[in-house]
């Protein structure tokens, strides 16, 4: 039900007012949404308003623009605030100043921070305008702008992984981003919220920095979509640049170049033959198969064995140990943080392995885990190779567990073995398998 609001114009002041509910053009965004305008001697003037009298014919019905005029609802970019139309005629005569002023705006933004004007603002977004003109801001109502026009987030469980596997399921693609394994592991370097919006699952992830989107909107996706999620970036966002979409498609680009967005190059993934790479024939493949047989000869003990939940801690004392090595071998801070960030990513997929779809194998020599590796199916013709962390020490032994994963997971026809994050020295590692496609991925900007 719409609140009676104390009114700061008296009712006598304004019944002989010859200035509201008449405009000088139609439409206009002076005019409350919802109410039609028709044709005067003046130029138009509201429908319910009775020109003999001065009365509204609707009074007691009246919109909340009404209601709270000379007070308006300015809603700019991510900003909401009250501010005070100083042409009003009132205003222009009797020049309240803002200490005559500062208790009736106390007293607004109580009555508009209610559930009954959120759920208003709610249903009826244009109550809120970009007014310009001779306009003064007096409060800001960030918190209300939150409730009213922004959608509630929910931080990202486990129980959500059916819903997002039937939208991720929707989305034909080869980027390996695209799977609920994929999302759910960075949980614990990111705050991973995500909301329906305009029938789309939007995935937000926000830390100390500020706020991105991990994928696009998934589902039918329009502009507005586009547009409501970089609203809701950019209210979090204190510098807007930071808010972006990773992980677009190429083939999707078109959409967003259409409606104005910036398109920067994010990554590239490579893609290969499964058959190829599990076989290591040819002059191709000559140096990879003399690694696997370099390392079969010298390690006849060593054991192929499917990933075990039992072997949580010693798989996270293998990528310790691997990490100190790449740390030694590259003191680049950027690279360093890369690999930190990645063992975060890493325990938190070995704790939720049967949860989540992880498949994972370990080679064991001596009945000590020196290798594991970790990747999933991303639809049915592609399995993607998440996490491969070995003993450097031991030669050949990375070219033999990538060769004997590519064996196992038999039943699919190409293997997507992630991005570059701009190193260039895994980039040659995986042009040297010589990939089938390279598959780039996008940042999408306002």
């Amino acid at each position: 039900m719409m609140p009676e609001l104390k009114q700061f114009v008296p009712s006598s002041y304004c019944l002989k007012c010859r200035g509201c509910c008449r405009f000088a053009e139609s439409p206009t965004i002076w005019a409350p949404a919802g109410c039609s305008l028709v044709k005067n001697n003046e130029g138009y003037r509201c429908s319910h308003l009775n020109e003999t009298d001065n009365h509204c014919k609707i009074y007691k019905k009246r919109p909340l623009d009404c209601r709270l005029y000379p007070f308006l609802l300015i809603k700019r970019g991510s900003s909401l605030s009250l501010g005070l139309h100083k042409s009003c005629c009132f205003i222009e005569e009797k020049k309240p100043s803002l200490h005559d002023t500062r208790g009736y705006t106390d007293y607004l933004k109580k009555i508009v921070s209610t559930r009954g004007i959120v759920s208003l603002i709610k249903s009826n977004p244009h109550v809120a305008a970009d007014y310009q003109g001779d306009v003064e801001i007096i409060a800001e109502l960030n918190e209300l702008y939150k409730k009213a026009y922004l959608p509630r987030l929910k931080r990202l469980t486990l129980q959500d992984k059916p819903l997002f596997d039937k939208y991720l399921r929707a989305h034909t693609t080869n980027l390996s981003a695209y799977h609920f394994v994929n999302i759910y592991i960075w949980k614990d370097l990111f705050h991973i919220s995500w909301a329906i919006i305009e029938n789309s699952l939007c995935v937000f992830y926000q830390d100390a920095i500020g706020m991105f989107m991990i994928l696009p909107p998934l589902g039918k996706v329009s502009v507005e979509a586009i547009k409501k999620c970089f609203e809701v970036m950019n209210w979090y966002n204190q510098n807007s640049e930071i808010s972006r979409i990773e992980n677009v498609d190429e083939k999707d680009l078109a959409a967003y170049t259409r409606a104005g967005f910036k398109v920067k190059l994010k990554d590239t993934e490579y893609i290969y033959v499964r058959k190829n790479l599990a076989v290591l024939v040819g002059n191709t493949y000559k140096h990879k198969r003399a690694s696997c047989n370099h390392f079969s000869k010298y390690y006849k003990r060593a054991e192929f064995l499917p990933y075990r939940p039992s072997m949580f801690k010693d798989c996270l004392g293998l990528y310790n140990l691997w990490m100190a090595k790449r740390k030694e071998e590259n003191n680049d801070a950027l690279y360093q943080q890369m690999i930190e960030d990645s063992m975060v990513s890493f325990n938190a997929a070995l704790k939720s392995y049967r949860n989540i779809g992880l498949r994972g194998y370990v080679v064991k020599v001596d009945d000590e885990i020196k290798a594991c590796s970790f990747g999933y199916p991303l639809h049915k013709g592609m399995f993607c190779i998440l996490f491969e962390i070995c003993d450097l020490r031991l030669k050949g032994l990375a070219q033999f567990i990538f060769r004997e994963f590519c064996r196992r997971v038999d039943g699919y026809t190409y293997i997507n073995s992630m991005g570059i994050s701009d190193l260039d020295n895994l980039k040659k590692v995986k042009l040297s398998y010589r990939p089938l496609q390279e598959v780039k991925s996008y940042s999408i900007y306002q």
